[in-house]
């Protein structure tokens, strides 16, 4: 049983890094309504010695998180003989629960993959590129709307996890996603408008 907490706590953990992530790579998204400084960013942001340990730390992150979710879903499921009655009309099945995070993961590494396709002096012109698609847009969008859906259940777990209980860190959580999701969102819908 200590064995599953401490996973709990570094899984915790782990969420939190990437959560830090997503707020700096939202904020350095927002660069884009000054084309300069967009350009400016990644052409520091896309040094070798930047870019590598920082994708590589988010990457181990990210694989870390994973493993340890699907290892305590596992341990859950055995020590589960009989499913959980539930008395809130508004559980979630967590067959949609995999479905959801599923869909998370093939996003996120699909958007890996693309922004390694990102380089050079066009970084603003090929983000109105990938964007001027109505599908990039309506994928992207969605995706990052999952994530935001993962965040505020997952975020409120990870305090409790780590032993902050209190509404208001409830309150600051939506608000961290709520800020996230909008800022993620206004690049493409800018950029498809633009394009």
């Amino acid at each position: 049983m200590a064995l599953l907490q401490v996973k709990k706590r570094l899984m915790a953990i782990a969420g939190l890094v990437l959560t830090v992530y997503l707020i700096f790579h939202m904020l350095s998204n927002l660069t884009f309504f000054i084309p300069g400084q967009y350009q400016t960013f990644y052409d520091f942001y896309n040094q070798p010695l930047i870019r590598w340990p920082l994708w590589l730390a988010v990457t181990a992150a990210l694989v870390f998180h994973v493993i340890v979710a699907v290892q305590i879903r596992l341990h859950n499921r055995k020590a589960r003989v009989q499913a959980y009655q539930h008395r809130q009309h508004h559980s979630i099945p967590a067959w949609l629960v995999s479905i959801v995070i599923t869909l998370i993961l093939l996003f996120i590494l699909w958007h890996m993959a693309q922004m390694w396709s990102f380089g050079g002096e066009e970084i603003y012109r090929q983000t109105l590129t990938l964007f001027s698609s109505k599908w990039q847009l309506l994928t992207y969008l969605g995706g990052i709307l999952l994530i935001g859906l993962h965040l505020q259940h997952s975020l409120t777990n990870v305090l409790q996890t780590l032993g902050k209980t209190s509404k208001q860190f409830y309150w600051i959580c939506t608000a961290i996603v709520v800020l996230l999701v909008a800022g993620f969102a206004l690049v493409p819908i800018l950029a498809y408008w633009k394009a």
